[in-house]
């Protein structure tokens, strides 16, 4: 019995001084997703609030709060990939039983039983390879993390760290990006989509892939419906939807010579000008810009019409459209091929006067 008791300590004191071997080498990690600090997208607009271009670094991210989030997008991810969130500590035991199980049967690991605490630290900390230690350190993480965050601060920060496929990071730069919608305006179906991504961002990316993503996003449905949180009406009429779905360059530039020209004159005074998240307004108009470019077009197509026999290789042009009374920068174009065109902005009009694009404000979020 003596031994019996004395064996039983000795497993609890290995146990102990192995949890805070473990915790001594990840501890830092798990600050990384305490104090939450991502690559943010810097957005410039014009005069009117009109979107001019994306500006970022590896990650192209725009930040959501928790508040923020529809409740029925909170559903959608927790019926599809952890149903107990909220009651859990951060592991589902039962669960990790289940997939154990599976892999004794397959002689390997072909099950996880991941919590959503443990997938924010797969994708802020540490990698996705299956092996026994990643998963002891990534239990005592996810313990550190939930005995210090809420559960709606981890879902804020998992709905903003992780990818959504086609360069997406974060659950509004997918939503606007695959949908052009906020996320109060997206349909359950939508929703579906999205939560569905992360698992295999590029298996189920709906614009190459959308067979598939449509299929991912009804066994999302399916999964509310079977748990009683939609209605079988709901349930039908999300599972007929087709949503459109855009395929957009990520930067959604409108004003290459415009967003240049912001670049070199604020990248001394921002170090994280592109991964700061900041929101740049500029005094130009976008339907002005588009007019100016147009017009610039119209001159450049009429000399090469009129000089048929002459060598064109170098013809190029530029336009500066001003408000006589403000002196701010309408518009700005500084050649006739963007791709082509080594950028050469006017810097003088009217003798001394510089160009100035009129920065109207600059904030960070």
């Amino acid at each position: 019995m003596k031994y019996f008791i004395g064996l039983i300590f000795t497993a609890a004191l290995l146990a102990v001084v192995g949890f805070f071997y473990l915790y001594s080498n990840v501890r830092f990690d798990a600050y990384k997703i305490i104090d939450y600090k991502p690559r943010l997208t810097t957005q410039i607009f014009d005069r009117n609030g009109e979107l001019v271009a994306n500006m970022f670094e590896k990650e192209n991210r725009l930040y959501v709060k928790y508040d923020d989030i529809p409740p029925r997008l909170v559903e959608a991810l927790v019926a599809i990939e952890d149903t107990s969130f909220f009651e859990h500590g951060g592991i589902n035991f039962e669960a990790i039983f289940r997939a154990l199980i599976k892999d004794i049967k397959a002689g390997k690991l072909v099950e996880g039983a991941s919590t959503l605490t443990q997938q924010l630290i797969k994708n802020t900390v540490l990698t996705r390879k299956k092996t026994i230690s990643r998963k002891l350190n990534e239990a005592v993480l996810a313990y550190k993390i939930e005995s210090e965050l809420s559960k709606e601060q981890i879902l804020e920060r998992y709905f903003n760290q992780v990818y959504f496929g086609h360069g997406y990071y974060g659950v509004k730069t997918a939503a606007l990006g695959y949908f052009n919608k906020n996320l109060d305006a997206l349909s359950l179906k939508e929703m579906a989509i999205l939560v569905g991504l992360p698992r295999a961002p590029s298996a189920y990316d709906p614009t190459k892939h959308m067979d598939l993503s449509l299929s991912r996003a009804n066994r999302v449905i399916y999964r509310m419906y079977t748990l009683g949180w939609i209605n079988k009406s709901q349930y039908k009429k999300a599972t007929d939807e087709h949503p459109i779905v855009y395929d957009e360059t990520l930067t959604k530039n409108r004003a290459p010579y415009v967003v240049d020209e912001v670049i070199k004159r604020l990248k001394n005074k921002f170090s994280d000008l592109k991964s700061g998240g900041y929101k740049i307004y500029l005094g130009i108009d976008l339907k002005l810009q588009v007019l100016a470019r147009k017009s610039l077009m119209v001159g450049y197509n009429g000399i090469v019409k009129r000089n048929k026999d002459g060598n064109n290789s170098e013809l190029n042009g530029a336009m500066v459209v001003l408000d006589n009374k403000t002196g701010d920068v309408l518009a700005m174009v500084g050649g006739i091929d963007y791709k082509k065109a080594t950028m050469t902005v006017l810097r003088k009009v009217g003798g001394n006067q510089e160009v100035v694009l009129s920065l109207l404000s600059i904030f960070k979020l």
